[in-house]
């Protein structure tokens, strides 16, 4: 694939690529994936480390999500989220959520800030800027979603932390 880009068009500025190559023996083939940066190249390797996610799998993820959404999605449990990409599934989406949980956290994939987490992200957000664990967020908002669930009527993102902290405070 280089050697068409260069032939094509010629190199004003030299490109580096990182590049990860791996041998497939069950269909004979020899396959490399290239990156821009060498941040790019981590994520794809933490993608890969959980169990079940194979290079093609990981590029999709990659390529359908930003590595700072990822991060964000991982770090707030927000196995919705990653359902988005084709082929993930609710448990493997729970996979890497938990598998990727403590080791997401170290890798910089740049400002987090302004990253759109949804209303369960939000909500999550605004439960850990009280002072709250992220499990204790967690789980007071899947408590709060059955209980608001059973009046049938459309929730915001205000009702769902006010009904969270009624049973953060029980506690």
């Amino acid at each position: 694939m280089l050697n068409i880009l260069t032939k094509s068009s010629p190199v004003v500025n030299p490109v580096r690529l990182f590049i990860h190559s791996q041998l497939n023996m069950r269909e004979g083939t020899f396959d490399m994936y290239g990156f821009q940066n060498k941040e790019d190249l981590e994520l794809f390797h933490l993608v890969t480390s959980v169990n079940g996610i194979g290079p093609k799998s990981a590029m999709g993820i990659l390529s359908t999500i930003e590595p700072k959404h990822l991060k964000a999605a991982v770090m707030n449990e927000d196995a919705d989220y990653l359902k988005k990409v084709s082929g993930l599934g609710p448990r493997t989406a729970q996979r890497l959520i938990l598998e990727l949980k403590n080791k997401i956290d170290y890798l910089d994939v740049g400002d987090m800030q302004g990253v759109d987490l949804g209303q369960e992200g939000q909500a999550t957000e605004a439960l850990l800027a009280l002072g709250y664990s992220p499990s204790q967020a967690k789980d007071a908002l899947k408590e709060s979603t059955l209980r608001q669930a059973q009046g049938k009527k459309a929730i915001t993102l205000e009702e769902r932390v006010r009904e969270a902290l009624k049973i953060l405070g029980k506690k």
